[in-house]
């Protein structure tokens, strides 16, 4: 039979919160697994989460967490009910992955643990990610992103400018970055079972991550390098790779990385070439002495001109540049609709939302249809008649409370 899509026929239980769990399993939703939810009978906190940003948490329009829980399928569960944990290790068995973020002294008082799951699935693929990772002091602590990705890592107080006040991005950036992590884990020891017929337990954290994607700051600022951040914004290593306020208040970067080879073509575009030849600036080692004066000079001929008319001469030169967009403008890009990586969504109340799509694209198959999140259990019914119950037993379940 033909694929429609690379994951079809492979089934995950995902027991996460919030972004890196759910964000991963929701690559492989994307790309065609059955990917099935599992929720307390309350739901997982991150659908509460657009109260803390300006919008919709209802059951029919959640369009930040429909980001990372489209095309799931949702069961709530009572995992501290006798049935409900059967219906748990039912999924289990009949599963091709489980991952989960839940604390590790959480999992093994429920008996959920790798060791635990292990023989009711000897093939499964068994992901568990935590904060801090399995050892040291801070094993047991709980990390969300802001701490235990941005805030440990040095990122928060170190990618300012000096004297400024640490950095606080949206909640789930440094999630986002780790779900990548964890989904490209899982895939290869998918690949590797199909060579050795075995499955694996596997583990990433948000700790080792921001280590890892932050990798040019810790490495550079040993003491043995001397490297020091936060950086001085009028003392930059190379001027031409700095950002630059315009006479509009908005900014630029440039990223010319060559400061001696690129001088002549600089100093012409910027308006200052009676600095031609100026020997305090024409070179990398001399400008460094001189900062102070140069920058100044740099700063105001930036001044001179609006953002815009700046990014005309940049591209005429063939400049390396950005302007630095707000995130409100994104959603109008026609860089990002033209290459799809934006959507418009539709929600069951018939409002809509532009929402980011899986960045990434295959030529060979399909494109998922975005399906939104619902309600907490929307597809509880469903999953137990796949499992064998009946509509009666169903009713049961969730008269004891054991589902929702």
């Amino acid at each position: 039979m033909e694929r429609k899509l690379p994951l079809e026929g492979i089934k995950v239980v995902e027991l996460g919160t919030h972004v890196a769990v759910p964000n991963a399993t929701r690559f492989m939703a994307d790309w065609g697994a059955e990917v099935i939810k599992v929720e307390g009978v309350r739901g997982e906190e991150w659908r509460v989460i657009g109260n803390s940003y300006y919008t919709p948490v209802a059951d029919d329009e959640n369009p930040i967490f429909t980001v990372q829980n489209a095309n799931k399928e949702f069961i709530a569960i009572d995992l501290k009910n006798p049935d409900g944990m059967e219906i748990m290790k039912k999924l289990i068995r009949e599963a091709d992955i489980f991952i989960s973020n839940v604390r590790l002294n959480s999992l093994k008082k429920m008996k959920l643990d790798y060791e635990a799951v292990k023989p009711l699935n000897p093939q499964i693929i068994y992901c568990h990610f935590t904060g801090f990772g399995y050892e040291g002091p801070d094993r047991n602590r709980p990390g969300f992103d802001m701490a235990a990705y941005w805030a440990r890592s040095g990122a928060m107080s170190d990618w300012v400018s000096k004297g400024d006040y640490p950095i606080k991005p949206p909640g789930g950036f440094g999630d986002a970055t780790v779900s990548a992590n964890i989904c490209s884990g899982i895939l290869a020891a998918l690949y590797a079972r199909t060579q050795s017929g075995k499955g694996t337990f596997l583990t990433s954290s948000l700790y080792s991550s921001a280590i890892w994607y932050n990798s040019t700051g810790i490495v550079s600022t040993q003491e043995k390098y001397g490297n020091v951040y936060p950086k001085d914004k009028n003392q930059p290593v190379n001027p031409f790779s700095h950002i630059y306020k315009c006479k509009d208040e908005e900014y630029v970067i440039i990223t010319v990385l060559d400061y001696n080879n690129s001088w002549e073509k600089m100093v012409t575009m910027l308006g200052f070439s009676e600095y031609l030849n100026d020997e305090r600036f024409n070179t990398i080692l001399a400008v460094r002495e001189n900062m102070d004066e140069f920058i100044k000079i740099i700063n105001h001929a930036f001044l001179k001109k609006d953002r815009e008319e700046w990014c005309q001469l940049f591209d005429q030169a063939d400049i390396v540049y950005e302007k630095l967009a707000h995130m409100s403008e994104v959603t109008k890009d026609p860089q990002a609709w033209e290459n799809n990586f934006l959507t418009e969504v539709t929600f069951p109340n018939n409002n809509t939302a532009i929402l980011p799509t899986v960045p990434i694209q295959f030529s060979e198959y399909e494109v998922t249809k975005y399906i939104p999140s619902g309600k907490v259990g929307r597809d509880s019914l469903e999953i137990l008649q796949k499992l064998g119950y009946s509509e009666a037993e169903f009713a049961e379940l969730v008269e004891k409370k054991a589902i929702k």
